[in-house]
C-alpha cells in the first residue's frame, strides 16, 4: 500500500474540519476581543502548517478498519488529536527554545514579534493550553456515546500527563548523563504515549474488541520508540537540505538521544564527552567529529538496530488485531518505511 497517499487523502478531510473548527472559534473570539482572533488565526496557521497527520490519520485508519466507515463524527474526533498533539509541541518548542517547526516560525516567536520574548514565550504557553482545551472539545462534540467519550477523554487525560513528565525527563537529561535504561523509561511515555492515544481512540471509538485495545497498546509502544530514534537519528545526521535545519540540533542544546548515549558509554578515550561539555558551540567540525565518533564506536548502528526490532515487533502485532486488510497494510507499510529509512544514515 502507498501509505503517502492514503496520509495526504486522510490529512486533507481532517484539515478541512480544523479550518471549520478554527473559523468558528476565530470568528465568536473577536467578538470578545479582537486580538483573540488574531491568536485564534495564528494557532490556525501553526496547526496547519504541513505535516503529514501521522497520529490523526491514525486514528482515522483504525476506525476505519473497524467499521469501514469515516463519518462526520470520526473526523471530528481526530481532529481533536491533531489539537492534543499540537499542544504539546507548542509547549515542546517553548522548552527547547525553537524557532523554527516545519519551515515557519514558532508560536512564541510569532508573539514575540508583537512585543518581546517574555510576550512570546507567555503567549505561546496560553494558546498550547487553549489547543488542549479545543482537544477535548472536539472530542466531546463529535457525537458518539458517553462511554465512549469519557473513555477517550480519560486517555487524553492520562497519556497528556505522561508526555509531560517525560518532557521533564527529558529537560533533566541536558544537566546530567542518563543511562540507556533511563533513557528507555523517558521514551516509554514520549513517541509511545502519541501513538497510544492515536491508535486507541479511533479503537475505543469503532467499538473494537476488548482483546485488541492491548495489541494496540502493545503496537503503540513499539511504533513510538522506533519512531523515536529514527527521529533523533535524523535529527544528528540528516543534512541540512534533506531536513530543513543544520544536523545535532538536539546535541547542541544538550539533549541525550539514545544514540548519543550508548557513544558515551561505548567510547572509552573520552573524546566524546569533552566535545559534549562545549555542545552549544559546536562548530561545523565539531559535528562531524561528533557523527563520526558516534558512527565509529558502534554506537548508531546499535541504536539503529534497536528501533529496527522495535519497528519489526510492531509489525508483529498489526496483523493480530481484527481490523480489516486495508488498515493493516497501512499501518504495516508506513512502519516499515521507518525501519529501511534507518539505511540512510551511514
Amino acid at each position: 500500500m502507498d501509505y503517502a497517499r492514503v496520509l495526504d487523502s486522510f490529512g486533507g478531510i481532517i484539515e478541512r474540519d480544523l479550518r471549520n473548527q478554527f473559523s468558528q472559534q476565530a470568528k465568536e473570539a473577536r467578538h470578545y476581543h479582537p486580538f483573540i482572533g488574531e491568536v485564534y488565526s495564528a494557532a490556525e496557521e501553526f496547526v496547519l502548517r504541513g505535516g503529514r497527520r501521522l497520529g490523526s490519520c491514525s486514528t482515522l485508519m483504525v476506525y476505519k478498519g473497524y467499521t469501514d466507515e469515516m463519518g462526520k463524527g470520526i473526523v471530528s474526533a481526530c481532529s481533536g488529536v491533531e489539537l492534543y498533539r499540537h499542544s504539546i509541541l507548542v509547549h515542546d518548542d517553548i522548552a527547547d527554545t525553537e524557532s523554527l517547526r516545519r519551515g515557519g516560525k514558532t508560536l512564541h516567536k510569532i508573539f514575540e514579534a508583537h512585543y518581546n520574548d517574555h510576550f512570546g514565550f507567555g503567549s505561546a504557553i496560553f494558546v498550547g493550553d487553549m489547543l488542549y482545551s479545543l482537544a477535548i472539545r472536539a472530542v466531546l462534540e463529535s457525537g458518539f456515546d458517553n462511554a465512549k467519550l469519557v473513555e477517550v477523554t480519560k486517555m487524553f487525560s492520562s497519556d497528556f500527563k505522561d508526555i509531560n513528565e517525560s518532557q521533564i525527563l527529558d529537560l533533566l537529561f541536558e544537566y546530567k548523563r542518563p543511562t540507556v535504561d533511563e533513557w528507555t523509561v523517558m521514551a516509554s511515555k514520549r513517541a509511545a504515549s502519541l501513538f497510544r492515544t492515536s491508535l486507541l481512540t479511533g479503537a475505543v471509538l469503532a467499538s473494537a474488541p476488548k482483546k485488541d485495545y492491548r495489541i494496540l497498546d502493545d503496537a503503540a509502544r513499539h511504533i513510538g520508540f522506533a519512531f523515536d530514534v529514527q527521529d533523533d537519528i535524523i535529527d544528528t545526521f540528516a543534512t541540512k537540505d534533506h531536513y530543513g535545519r543544520e544536523p545535532c540540533g538536539d546535541i547542541t542544546k544538550k539533549k541525550k538521544p539514545l544514540h548519543l548515549i550508548l557513544a558515551l558509554e561505548k567510547e572509552k578515550n573520552g573524546h566524546l564527552a569533552k566535545i559534549m561539555k562545549n555542545g552549544d558551540k559546536l562548530t561545523e567540525k565539531g559535528i562531524k567529529n561528533v557523527q563520526d565518533l558516534i558512527r565509529d564506536c558502534g554506537a548508531l548502528e546499535e541504536a539503529k538496530s534497536i528501533s529496527r526490532n522495535h519497528a519489526i515487533e510492531a509489525m508483529r502485532l498489526i496483523p493480530q488485531t481484527g481490523m480489516n486488510d486495508e488498515a493493516k497494510d497501512f499501518f504495516v507499510s508506513f512502519i516499515s518505511y521507518v525501519a529501511e529509512s534507518l539505511e540512510w544514515y551511514k
